[in-house]
């Protein structure tokens, strides 16, 4: 088995999991499927155990229709959008050499483009089916959404399109049967200046607030060069601006947890998150998703959307992160196998 497969968290919490349901756990694929195999019942008369599989961090819960559109931004917003749940739209992109599925004489450049002017020059382009940030980009001229298309093509089809939004705060819930077991906010790491030093020189010799695992406060070495490697270059010219004293400054317009962001656990009962549970009920109950993870988003105006779907459930960085950060995913990961078991 790939030693990095085999050292993921999901791995050894679902053989704990399993053993005291009397469930087989065998790695295949180099550990990054797992089969998972019940005991026959008591007196049942089927000669064929329950087999059931994870792939990667997607579980044998979610028809395969409900995967394949949560893996597509663009498609996630498509039937988020038709059912009338709050989302942020995406426009799929499709590379020149799938011309055969958008009209001819069109193409995509001009739909890009209509979708730039409709979001007021202010647009985020992404992979289409792409995680944890990578390869996303803020465009706010023409040259930089030809430059991020341009890029993104080199290595994919597709490519979705979305207005930048300006994000307050990004929660993700995680889903199994319409109720929320899980709730986190993703937040952003910030330094805060002191009107001497730069932000770079702030991340380094002060570290910064919010940010993902050393323990003194500042950001890891893998998380550092993470967010680096995924800032462009107009982002990278502000890290050697001096903050005034007292400015907080976050690092990183992105929230994803493998860029510097943390996890901040919230009260996941409907009592204390009741509109954004209810949001994100209603995008499963609209993909037919049994169990996943879906991030809201509450803007500066205060307004929530669903910015996207995932029916995979990776808590890797979560569990290693906080304190009872594997604890809680010993008992989300507990939960959805004994719902396959079912």
């Amino acid at each position: 088995m790939n030693a990095a497969n085999a050292d993921r968290v999901l791995v050894r919490l679902l053989r704990e999991a399993a053993l005291p349901l009397g469930v087989r756990v065998e790695a295949l694929g180099e550990g990054w499927i797992l089969r998972l195999t019940w005991p026959a019942s008591a007196g049942s008369s089927a000669r064929t155990p329950r087999v059931r599989h994870v792939h990667g961090y997607a579980f044998d819960l979610n028809p395969a229709a409900t995967h394949m559109i949560a893996c597509d931004k663009a498609a996630t917003a498509e039937v988020l959008a038709s059912a009338g749940v709050a989302c942020v739209p995406h426009r799929l992109v499709l590379h020149p050499s799938m011309s055969k599925f958008v009209p001819m004489r069109e193409g995509s450049w001009r739909a890009m483009l209509e979708a730039f002017e409709a979001w007021g020059q202010d647009v985020v382009v992404k992979e289409n089916d792409g995680t944890g940030g990578r390869g996303v980009s803020r465009c706010r001229s023409v040259i930089e959404l030809e430059r991020a298309a341009y890029g993104l093509f080199m290595r994919h089809e597709s490519l979705a399109v979305c207005p930048y939004v300006p994000i307050a705060s990004e929660t993700r819930l995680v889903m199994l049967d319409g109720a929320c077991v899980l709730a986190y906010e993703k937040v952003r790491a910030t330094v805060v200046g002191d009107g001497v030093r730069s932000v770079l020189r702030l991340m380094g010799e002060s570290g910064a607030e919010g940010g993902t695992g050393t323990g003194s406060g500042g950001l890891s070495q893998a998380a550092t060069a993470s967010l680096l490697e995924n800032l462009a270059e107009d982002e990278r010219g502000l890290l050697t601006r001096v903050p005034a004293l007292g400015q907080r400054v976050p690092l990183n317009w992105r929230h994803n947890l493998g860029q510097g962001a943390t996890a901040r656990l919230v009260d996941a009962s409907e009592g204390a998150m009741g509109e954004h549970v209810g949001l994100a009920r209603a995008a499963a109950a609209a993909m037919n998703l049994r169990f996943g993870s879906v991030d809201v988003v509450r803007d500066e105006a205060g307004k929530l959307r669903i910015l996207e779907v995932n029916s995979g459930v990776m808590m890797e960085f979560l569990a290693r992160a906080l304190p009872e950060g594997e604890a809680l995913a010993r008992r989300v990961y507990g939960a959805a196998l004994r719902a396959m078991g079912e």
